[in-house]
């Protein structure tokens, strides 16, 4: 097969290219995007469509922060560094721990960066109002991303559905209300699922390079999220079939490039400023050891992290405590290998919510998650499940690629079961989760508008009328 000579749409139906240009036809026509759940819609429509929707979405954000969280500044977490960390680059202080001086990489820093970057043309300013709608803003934008991917995945229809869902479900505005990595994590998970779209359905250089930008951007969130290097960069430029397989190669090259590219920067930083290699954070010694201690392999905090259980011995520099933190978890572990096939079933578990739902409900109020709003998010990502099964189910018939939605949930299953289990761990998944869902209640709404209302009866039978004749 020559290079460039293209095969058959990313959807599978060996449609000729021309194909996925053509205008708006009847339902499961061909667009732009692909075959279309629920029919075309006009481009202008759909883009007022998913504006209104993103407005909606932003109103949603604001009111959370202005009325819930703005005032939320009582308890000690994680939020503490991303915000200390990020007044400090405002004020010229390059990642320094919170309330001492010594260098700092306990997190990955792009949240920190964003954090710095919109405070310093404002300066710093007692509370965290300013931040916190900061992160309603990006909230905002994972909003108007998954209807992009909706769109580029099933159709317009499907778009603003999982556009609507995102603007609404607890899940998606919780983490805007708290100076966390889950609401850049998911910015970025989305923006990397468009990009495996496009990949696969354009392969070009340019779209492998912002690929694997994103990619390496998600890693400087949450450093566990490298892993979505090997399992969705690399086999998205491998799948992209049009082209030679040497040209495939090729494109991910391209993207582990950028990865490393966007990585350099920092990793360089860390490896000449501390005295243990270090490379994304220094927080992997904490995450381990909290999560492999007594109370972590038994008893009603199974699976959990634990705070108590992060006495390490004393060390005066973060990758030395790192290390012997990791030493110590790593020895725990081993001496308890019996153990960790339940623990790790329990740390996946409370991840899905399929363990002590409710348990970690009332733990996740002390990582700034208010109880009756994550109380709400549960039912709804309970409502949301099965939806997403007929999804996959749906896709899958229409010849519709999605493995790309489900490697997500593999990923964040392997750290869960490595690390700890917690729902915001589960934070980019629910990207993944809205679009899933979309397909079967665009197809409940179609087939309600049909029998119930009877939308669209009319224009069939007078075609039908016209085909027969007297």
């Amino acid at each position: 097969m020559s290079e460039g000579a293209p095969t058959s749409t990313v959807d599978g139906t060996g449609a000729p290219p021309a194909a996925v240009d053509a205008p708006p036809g009847p339902e499961g026509a061909p667009t732009r995007d692909g075959p279309a759940i629920g029919g075309p819609m006009r481009p202008r429509r759909f883009a007022v469509a998913l504006a209104l929707i993103t407005l909606v979405g932003l109103g949603v954000r604001v009111a959370y922060v202005l009325v819930v969280t703005i005032k939320e500044n009582s308890r000690v977490y994680d939020a503490l560094w991303y915000g200390v960390t990020g007044n400090g680059l405002a004020q010229g202080q390059f990642f320094r721990e919170p309330f001492g001086t010594a260098p700092t990489a306990a997190h990955p820093p792009l949240t920190s960066l964003i954090i710095g970057a919109v405070t310093l043309p404002f300066g710093v300013h007692p509370g965290s109002g300013l931040q916190r709608l900061t992160m309603a803003v990006l909230g905002t934008g994972v909003v108007l991303c998954v209807g992009l991917l909706g769109r580029a995945v099933a159709g317009p229809w499907v778009g603003l559905v999982a556009a609507g869902l995102a603007a609404l479900a607890p899940n998606f505005w919780i983490p805007n209300g708290i100076l966390m990595s889950e609401t850049p994590a998911m910015l970025l998970m989305a923006l990397i699922l468009l990009g495996v779209v496009r990949l696969l359905r354009s392969p070009t250089w340019v779209i492998a390079a912002l690929l694997g930008a994103a990619c390496g951007a998600e890693a400087l969130v949450r450093a566990e999220l490298i892993l979505f290097v090997p399992t969705l960069l690399v086999p998205a430029a491998l799948a992209a079939r049009q082209v030679a397989l040497r040209r495939r190669f090729g494109l991910a090259a391209v993207g582990v490039l950028a990865v490393l590219v966007v990585l350099a920067p920092w990793v360089g930083r860390n490896l000449a400023t501390f005295k243990d290699p270090t490379y994304i954070s220094t927080g992997d010694g904490l995450a381990l050891l909290g999560a492999n201690c007594p109370a972590a392999y038994s008893g009603p905090g199974l699976g959990e992290w634990h705070l108590a259980c992060v006495a390490s011995p004393n060390a005066n520099e973060e990758s030395v405590k790192s290390s012997l933190d990791q030493h110590a978890a790593i020895q725990f572990a081993e001496h308890n290998a019996g153990r960790l096939p339940v623990v790790m079933l329990a740390r996946i578990g409370r991840l899905w919510d399929l363990w002590e739902p409710f348990q970690m409900v009332n733990v996740d109020v002390n990582e700034g998650r208010p109880k009756p709003a994550a109380r709400a998010g549960l039912f709804v990502y309970y409502a949301l499940v099965p939806l997403a099964l007929a999804g996959v189910v749906i896709l899958r018939r229409r010849g519709l690629r999605q493995w790309f939605l489900l490697v997500p949930a593999g990923v964040l299953t392997v750290v869960a079961a490595l690390f700890y289990g917690t729902v915001r761990f589960r934070a980019p998944f629910e990207v993944c989760l809205v679009v899933l869902a979309a397909p079967a209640l665009v197809l409940v709404a179609r087939w309600l508008g049909r029998t119930v209302l009877g939308i669209g009866r009319t224009g069939r039978h007078a075609a039908g009328a016209q085909a027969t004749g007297p």
